[in-house]
């Protein structure tokens, strides 16, 4: 076999990941090889995060389930072979095309976290050993999603944890640019399966890619993206299956007004009337439970409206069974039929003509925006699920399209 070809300067290092869809079958991961094999040709260091192949964690997750419903640590266990798999394959298929290639679980290359199995934190990565390996002409393929505590237990990072690991890693190792590749051709400035004419974004902030991964956008996991930041690590957002230069984020300052327009349907809202000492000590309660409010607005003394997340409805509802005896408040209603979306950009801090155009634009063709929030760069608005695609077209062809996100003068 033979080693990879060395320069005298490398030209670069990079940390590339690749997603599910990615590596999805035999095929796909030779083609993914080839990506790496392209890269190492031009003279650059290549680590390599892989995940599990698309739909094998969900079927590994539905295994453990069948013996116990309750998350432990074996789940972890359990979960993680995935990557396993596909971190032999991947170095399989480079070694297939004369590099040489290694394969690391997170226990080889010493990624601790804390115990909190199923959500982990990354504490510390090791990286001499990547390092070793890389000045030795070895590329180390790396299983994502996986850390070790302490006690020498496997644990996962949750959702986006294989994005998480490339992003560690490549802060670990000093890269200059780490590669998330995917099924997608880089982050929109709308979901292109609601938004035909959504628009690719060339360049965007680490602020507004983290409030995009925060409200909805798919691309990108939030922790991956905060992670970046907080490293200074230059995230590029590609596709496996053409050649596009993808999305760049990175710590420059975007100059359009309006980056994107993101949706999330993981909220309910909440309506109450009554008085304002039953609003505090329902929030009081609330807050006491860990049910974190969302989006709230009082347009009356007698009136409060309210978001909460969809996962903490069944605990919300038996807190207000309890509290309606004792309170009394004149009406409750529950909606969970409704989508938040949220507008990011400057442009919200900088023009502020943009919000009352987003309401008028949205009054004119009947749509009812129940409750609106505004901070630095985001306007979110929450509005009936069932105009939900018709909303984000206007609002894009608005801001996005028509000539209104100009650059920022």
């Amino acid at each position: 076999m033979a080693a990879l070809l060395k320069y005298d300067i490398f030209v670069a290092r990079y940390v590339v990941k690749f997603g599910g869809t990615s590596v999805g079958n035999i095929d796909r991961i030779q083609r993914a090889a080839g990506i790496v094999v392209e890269l190492a040709n031009a003279g650059h260091e290549i680590v390599v995060v892989v995940s599990a192949m698309a739909g094998m964690t969900n079927q590994l997750v539905g295994y453990a389930n069948t013996l116990s419903t309750e998350y432990t640590p074996e789940h972890d266990v359990v979960t993680t072979s995935g990557e396993q798999i596909t971190a032999g394959l991947m170095a399989l298929a480079l070694q297939k095309c004369e590099f040489s290639a290694q394969s690391f679980l997170a226990w080889q290359i010493a990624i601790e976290t804390d115990a909190n199995h199923g959500d982990a934190k990354i504490l510390n990565i090791s990286a001499d050993h990547l390092k070793s390996c890389l000045a030795h002409g070895i590329i180390p393929v790396v299983a994502g999603f996986q850390g070790l505590t302490q006690s020498n237990r496997i644990t996962t990072l949750g959702r986006g944890g294989s994005d998480i690991t490339a992003v560690a890693l490549a802060a670990a190792v000093n890269a200059d640019s780490c590669y998330i590749y995917t099924d997608v051709e880089g982050v929109y400035t709308a979901d292109p399966r609601i938004v035909p004419n959504a628009q690719k974004i060339d360049v965007i902030s680490y602020p507004a890619m983290l409030v995009l991964a925060s409200h909805g956008a798919k691309v990108l996991h939030a922790r991956c993206v905060e992670l970046g930041m907080q490293h200074e690590v230059d995230l590029h957002v590609r596709s496996s299956f053409v050649t596009a230069t993808g999305t760049r984020i990175t710590s420059e300052e975007s100059t359009k007004k309006i980056n994107g327009i993101a949706h999330s349907l993981n909220e309910v809202y909440i309506s109450l009337t009554g008085t304002a000492e039953q609003f505090d000590h329902v929030i009081n309660t609330l807050a006491a439970a860990n049910i974190a409010i969302d989006m709230k607005t009082q347009p009356f003394p007698e009136t409060l409206h309210f978001t909460i997340n969809k996962t903490d409805i069944e605990h919300a509802k038996s807190i207000f069974t309890e509290l309606k005896s004792t309170l009394s408040f004149d009406t409750l209603a529950i909606d969970p039929n409704i989508v938040k979306i949220s507008i990011i950009g400057v442009g919200v801090m900088h023009d502020l003509t943009i919000e009352p155009r987003v309401l008028n634009v949205l009054r004119a063709h009947q749509i009812n925006v129940y409750l609106t929030s505004r901070s630095d760069i985001k306007l979110s608005l929450v509005i009936a699920h069932d105009q939900m695609t018709k909303a984000i077209g206007i609002l894009h062809d608005l801001l996005i399209v028509n000539n209104v996100n100009e650059p920022l003068n």
